[in-house]
């Protein structure tokens, strides 16, 4: 069976080199990141990055951040140890990577709501890296085509790497060369993970990575079998009910009647302090974010009435019931407060960051709070055993409503209630710390105090033991550096983020760097991978490729570059001011190479979707040339 799946990707590889694949894809830069086999005078919206004098020095600022985190860790911590797999993967020590993933595995346990820590350890050895840890993998399964754990991060990457081309958007606005490249990359996982099932199905992380790739390479009859599989060998595994979920969700290939159902049958008979209970909060969350997709398009209707109202329809009493049940403390008792507060955390934060769902995640954040004796006030009372994941729940509240100090005095009464929990160990304590300390440089980047973002950033990063990176979204300290002007430490900050995680927002800050050092080839760079990404930063990257040409009187060549991207020209993908902007910047250059006709056309354009002044100037400009040539 295993061998029979080993033939199958050569045959893949053969019928599609990476170059045919670069020529689907449609993206110079793009197909640069991705493995062989992966299809790899004007008004502008990014002016170009300033050139600052550096705001204090790097010395004084990573001797606050040392102070802040205090004593480093004693061992390596989990993210050093998967910054170490990816490392070993990277230089073809692929015994050395595989006896850590193989030891953490070991070390996992599978509790009420999730397998750890070997998931989430997965998860971070397999994040976006680039052609050469792509390369690796293909030589570490040709090494071992037996090996269960070699094909398992495989899978998981190329899952990872599906989703990173993709974006997270509404299927409808990706771009087709990206949904070709996703469903390519997705289908390299699917015979991956079937090849780490059948070698070894008796690891829960494989069985939950095949169902989520199945959702998005097989569809709902394959992935349906495959859960059917799994709970058959992991009955008690939360992950595999919550992905199953997920996946009859409306958006994908279900409807609300099939969720009800779904949760019926595998939460409904279930024990009043069973985990599975969660599930009914889950589908409460599922169809809130359902309901605000719904309503995003309606002009004529208030987001939140909408919202409450669609709600009204699909959110029956019952599920109110019994997902208010699963916030009780007697339940939080029998399933123990730590890994309960771990669970009720992604989904709490998911309502709260729904668009109109403010009523909703209220009621069930108070619900939790009072689960877990916490007050949510600003100014409470008694905080001597609140959760500090209650107070971060409540400190987004506020960051969402653009309250920023608010948020911070929450994030700062989180720190200190970390004092009433217990941690297994030091290494969970610290990386709790360390994302309190993301999430309270996140809120000082909305202050604009740059130099605390990189103390806190740089903080978090010794705690998690990964330099210039964390879990996650990590963008920050490389934008703060540049508004900063310190433009040597951000080029090493901002590869670093991007060599542990990919992120293409820090490709583009990276562009940014380069802009200020005027380094503009490597700016350029940056910018095409973004521009030819999912990125909600990407018609920015567009638009600065032509700003970088514009500013060094290389009309012709802004204004092609302005051409290779379409998508700064539609309202399917960008909205109607973007529009204006990329049309203005073309009337711009065509104007300036004495091409009036169709710079007055490019001129009229951005009128009609936006009011930007510079167009009207140019307008009038180019009537009176045209009213003079014309006699």
């Amino acid at each position: 069976m295993a061998t029979n799946k080993k033939v199958s990707r050569t045959g893949i590889t053969r019928r599609l080199p990476w170059y045919a694949l670069a020529g689907v894809l449609g993206a110079v830069a793009l197909g640069a990141y991705f493995t062989y086999r992966i299809p790899a005078g004007t008004v502008h919206a990014m002016p170009a990055a300033p050139r600052l004098r550096p705001q204090g020095t790097l010395a004084s600022i990573n001797k606050a951040a040392m102070r802040l985190a205090g004593q480093p860790p004693a061992a390596p911590t989990l993210f050093a140890q998967a910054l170490a797999v990816r490392q070993a993967i990277r230089d073809h020590h692929f015994r050395k990577g595989g006896r850590i993933l193989h030891t953490v595995l070991r070390t996992s346990h599978l509790g009420p709501w999730a397998f750890a820590p070997f998931s989430r350890f997965l998860h971070a050895v397999t994040a976006p890296a680039g052609a050469r840890f792509a390369r690796a993998l293909d030589l570490w399964v040709q090494a071992d085509p037996d090996s269960a754990m070699a094909h398992l991060v495989r899978a998981s990457y190329y899952l990872h790497l599906g989703w990173w081309i993709r974006g997270h958007g509404t299927a409808a606005y990706v771009l087709p060369r990206n949904g070709a490249a996703f469903l390519y990359a997705v289908d390299l996982a699917r015979q991956d993970i079937q090849a780490s099932l059948a070698e070894d199905p008796r690891d829960p992380a494989a069985w939950a990575l095949g169902l989520e790739i199945m959702r998005d390479a097989a569809g709902n009859r394959v992935q349906g079998a495959l859960f059917q599989k799994a709970i058959g060998v992991f009955p008690d595994d939360y992950a595999l009910y919550r992905i199953r979920l997920a996946a009859l969700q409306p958006k994908w290939f279900g409807s609300v009647n099939a969720m009800y159902a779904f949760v019926r049958r595998y939460a409904g008979p279930t024990p009043s302090a069973s985990p599975r209970r969660l599930l009914y909060l889950q589908m409460y969350a599922d169809l809130l974010s359902a309901a605000s997709a719904a309503c995003s398009g309606n002009r004529h209707v208030p987001m939140r009435t909408c919202v409450d109202t669609l709600m009204g329809k699909v959110a029956t009493h019952n599920l109110d019931v019994a997902a208010y049940s699963a916030l009780r403390r007697t339940y939080v008792a029998r399933t123990g407060r730590q890994p309960f507060a771990a669970a009720v955390s992604p989904i709490l934060s998911g309502m709260i960051l729904t668009t109109g769902g403010g009523r909703f995640a209220g009621f069930f954040l108070e619900a939790a709070a009072h689960a877990l004796h916490s007050d949510t006030q600003l100014v409470a009372t008694d905080t001597a055993d609140n959760d500090d994941v209650i107070d971060r729940m409540a400190a987004l509240v506020w960051y969402e409503e653009g309250q920023f100090t608010n948020a911070r005095t929450l994030y700062r009464r989180a720190l200190a209630d970390l004092a009433n929990r217990h941690f297994p160990d030091r290494d969970a304590k610290d990386a709790a710390r360390a994302r309190i300390y993301t999430d309270l440089a996140s809120t000082y980047n909305r202050l604009h105090a740059y130099r605390k973002v990189v103390i806190y950033e740089k903080a978090a990063g010794i705690l998690f033991g990964g330099d210039g990176a964390r879990p996650g979204y990590a963008a920050l300290e490389c934008g703060a550096l540049l508004h900063l002007g310190l433009y040597a430490q951000a080029v090493h900050t901002c590869r670093a983020i991007i060599r542990n995680d990919g992120s293409l927002q820090t490709h583009f800050w990276l562009g940014q760097v380069y802009a200020a050092m005027n380094d503009t080839k490597a700016a350029r760079q940056q910018y095409r991978l973004v521009a030819g990404s999912e990125s909600p930063y990407r018609s920015y990257a567009a638009i600065a490729i032509g700003v970088l040409f514009d500013n060094k009187g290389d009309l012709r060549d802004a204004l092609q570059s302005l051409k290779m991207y379409p998508y700064l020209f539609s309202t399917q993908y960008v909205g109607p001011s973007t529009v204006a902007l990329a049309y203005n910047n073309l009337c711009y250059n065509e104007m300036h190479l004495n091409e009036p006709h169709r710079a007055l056309k490019a001129c009229t354009a951005s009128l009609h979707y936006g009011h930007l002044p510079d167009a009207y100037a140019k307008e009038q400009a180019l009537r009176a040339i045209l009213k003079r040539k014309n006699g």
